[in-house]
């Protein structure tokens, strides 16, 4: 549903055709969470362009998801179903999941694909078709730290995914989840494999390969990347209380370096899963991740007794549908509402000339990156009151926004005599 702005903006006088644009945009919102295209209708087939991971028109885009635990784990609920995908699409607003295929361990008991390749096989088709039938991407990650080791093994399982579902946009393959270790040329000859046992079956879908120490040395890849696969994107994997600015530097001169990076998994806690959530170094890597265009993946949904899980301790999917989360669970859920109603709203545009707003959830410094002057930015909350006000008459200006309570916001641009309106949230 467009919201035609201009027809308001010549009828109304200033005060009430501005409240009338604000109640219309969020009419416009509701009917889009009802009614509007699926995650996958909207960006299609995700591709590399550059840097970047792209909707498949090559629009710049970051999207939030949610990864399962280990499916081969014996100590948390089973949320491998079709009730957790279901719920983290609809009320998470999730554009993945991410299915975490146990592949061998020490205490899997037996239950890893190496050595229950039927039983794992038919948890990883229940997240997949759940994914495909609620138009969101799923993310089919063999989750271990040395894959080389079962190459065979993941050649095989891939070329079956590949074959079984790589007629569907939604289907991305993270083919070695963290490689510890091993030397970056031992990680791109496996990669080699793999990636040839996919592109046999699916010629198109993304493709992401594991990176070194953690998927922390990005820079190896973009020094000597995969060549001869046009959508092929490498990981990076971060906690937010572990790791800081220096990854985020180095994440952004990999990129600039020439690869495209997809962070599928991260907490919002310590590397080893506790020590308590961090919510105010979790804000400053989205923020970094949704400015450069990144996508990623909260690790994780599960009922463990840890502080990444997102599921207060032994609650099963019950709790999830209940809403009986952790402190971290309630900061994601959070986070990704907010960032699904940003994305609803329709293209900000005056003259025909998309106006971008970074970052979106804002928390402090909100720039407005245009190809002309913008002369005022008035900021109204949803009863139509003004909160802020800047004249500007400048290309691409920033406007403070700490002095206003976290909430959802109406950001108005006026630009050579033309209005238009977009929503903004406050962290």
């Amino acid at each position: 549903m467009k919201l035609n702005t201009t027809f308001f903006m010549k009828c109304m006088n200033p005060q009430r055709r501005v409240t009338l644009c604000v109640w219309a945009l969020v009419c416009c919102i509701g009917l889009q969470t009802t009614s509007a295209q699926s995650v996958v209708e909207k960006y299609g087939r995700l591709q590399v362009n550059g840097s970047y991971v792209t909707a498949e028109n090559g629009d710049k885009i970051s999207l939030a998801g949610n990864s399962l635990f280990w499916s081969n784990a014996g100590d948390v609920s089973d949320f491998y179903n079709a009730l957790t995908v279901n719920h983290l699409a609809d009320d998470w607003k999730s554009a993945f999941v991410r299915i975490a295929i146990g592949v061998k361990e020490t205490w899997d008991n037996g239950t890893g694909y190496i050595d229950s390749p039927t039983a794992q096989t038919a948890k990883v088709r229940t997240v997949i078709d759940a994914a495909i039938a609620k138009g969101i991407y799923v993310i089919i990650d063999w989750h271990t730290h040395a894959a080389e080791l079962y190459k065979p093994q993941a050649v095989s399982f891939f070329t079956e995914m590949a074959e079984l579902y790589g007629d569907n946009d939604h289907i991305i393959y993270e083919i070695f989840n963290e490689p510890i270790n091993q030397p970056w040329s031992d990680i791109k000859s496996y990669a080699a494999d793999v990636i040839a046992g996919i592109r046999s079956k699916d010629p198109d879908n993304l493709i992401i390969v594991g990176t070194p120490e953690f998927d922390q040395q990005v820079g190896l890849a973009a020094a000597s990347p995969i060549t001869g696969d046009p959508n092929l994107a490498y990981t990076m994997h971060f906690y937010a209380d572990s790791h800081g600015q220096f990854l985020r530097d180095r994440t952004l001169q990999a990129m600039n370096d020439g690869i495209a990076l997809f962070v599928t998994e991260f907490g919002t806690t310590h590397f080893s899963g506790n020590g308590g959530y961090n919510p105010t170094e979790s804000q400053i890597w989205l923020d970094f991740l949704n400015e450069n265009h990144i996508s990623y993946v909260n690790w994780n949904v599960s009922d463990k007794d840890e502080d990444s899980s997102i599921v207060n301790p032994n609650r099963g999917a019950q709790g999830l549908l209940n809403g009986e989360l952790t402190a971290s669970g309630q900061f994601m859920r959070n986070h990704m509402r907010a960032r699904f109603q940003v994305l609803s709203v329709d293209d900000f545009v005056i003259n025909g000339e998309k106006i971008k707003i970074v970052p979106n959830p804002v928390q402090d410094i909100l720039s407005v990156i245009s190809k002309f002057s913008i002369d005022a930015i008035n900021i109204y909350d949803l009863t139509g009151r003004v909160v802020l006000s800047k004249e500007v008459a400048t290309i691409n200006p920033a406007l403070d926004i700490q002095s206003l309570s976290a909430g959802n916001y109406m950001l108005q641009l006026t630009a050579d005599g033309k209005s238009a309106v977009t929503k903004i949230t406050k962290f």
